[in-house]
């Protein structure tokens, strides 16, 4: 039985904030590496290390509002949104290193699996939230 249980260890309802953390460990690993040419630093790099930031920033931002008012639950789903699109922007920036032949396709790909991943899980996670608490 603890088998089991060890399997789903990891898992929680915090899942998305999670990935996006180590979506943001990766990009920001990416674009500091020896693999990004100083040329494209700051028309590419420096702009995707922000978005990843904003990912996580946006995530705790969301879960600043507890969901007990209606307002609180669109704030909420608004600021998941606004993860959702950090994640697309990043995919579009991926694809642009992979374009322009800058960065190894399969560091790309990987580190791209990983923010569809973490687009899903808050994708999830938005669906999820409703009003709570209410009287």
């Amino acid at each position: 039985m603890s088998t089991v249980l060890e399997r789903y260890r990891d898992l929680s309802n915090f899942e998305y904030f999670t990935t996006a953390t180590r979506v943001r460990r990766e990009i920001t690993a990416l674009v500091t590496s020896a693999a990004m040419p100083k040329s494209y630093r700051f028309v590419l790099a420096v702009p995707m290390a922000e978005t990843a930031r904003s990912l996580v920033s946006n995530l705790v931002t969301a879960n600043a509002f507890y969901p007990n008012t209606e307002h609180n639950v669109t704030q909420r789903r608004h600021y998941m949104t606004l993860a959702v699109a950090n994640c697309e922007q990043l995919l579009q920036d991926l694809q642009c290193l992979i374009d322009l032949g800058i960065v190894k396709v399969s560091r790309c790909v990987r580190v791209a699996e990983d923010v569809e991943t973490a687009a899903k899980l808050i994708k999830g996670a938005r669906k999820g939230v409703k009003l709570i608490g209410q009287r």
